[in-house]
Formats: structure tokens, sequence, C-alpha cells
């Protein structure tokens, strides 16, 4: 299970206490359910599928989505805000306003 950080919460290298701490799907049976799902824009085009997500050790709010992009090797950072489950398709489309 995630380990949530408090008054108590170990500091990281600059001495500041843990902001956010990443899960993986073994971790947490909630973030099983996203492990692999495929993320795309909101036209259909791929970016990739999560990696992991990151969540705020002080609110333990689902923050950002880690994903392996699939044009490269970089792994993606979006925040969570930017995505929806589009169930019908079990994939997060991720959108922008233009």
């Amino acid at each position: 299970m995630l380990t949530t950080s408090n008054d108590k919460a170990p500091l990281n290298g600059s001495g500041t206490r843990k902001r956010f701490n990443c899960m993986t799907a073994e971790q947490s049976s909630a973030t099983e359910l996203l492990l692999s799902c495929p993320v795309v824009t909101a036209t259909g085009q791929a970016i990739g599928r999560v990696r992991s997500v990151l969540v705020d050790a002080r609110s333990r709010q689902l923050r950002f989505v880690n994903v392996n992009s699939n044009n490269s090797k970089a792994t993606v950072t979006i925040p969570w805000q930017a995505l929806y489950f589009d169930s019908d398709l079990a994939r997060l489309v991720y959108f922008t306003f233009s």
C-alpha cells in the first residue's frame, strides 16, 4: 500500500519533506486499473501507456500520471485534471483547450 507522508515523513535530499509519492500498480488496487492503460489525445492520436501515478503525499490525491511515450523512450507526465476516462474504449483521454 502507499506510504503517505505526515509530520514524521522522511526528508528528501534537499532537507524538505516529500510532496509526491510514485505509486505502481503493485502497490494499490486502485492504480492496478490504470497500469498500461492507453492514453490518447482528444482526436484519438496515441500518446502512450500509463507507467505509474504520482500521489500527493499530504492530501493523498492523485495528481499526475506518468506515461511511456509511443514515439520515444521518454516518460511524459500529465496532470490528472487534464485526463478523463473513456469507459467505452477503456482509455484515458488527454484534453486541452485551444
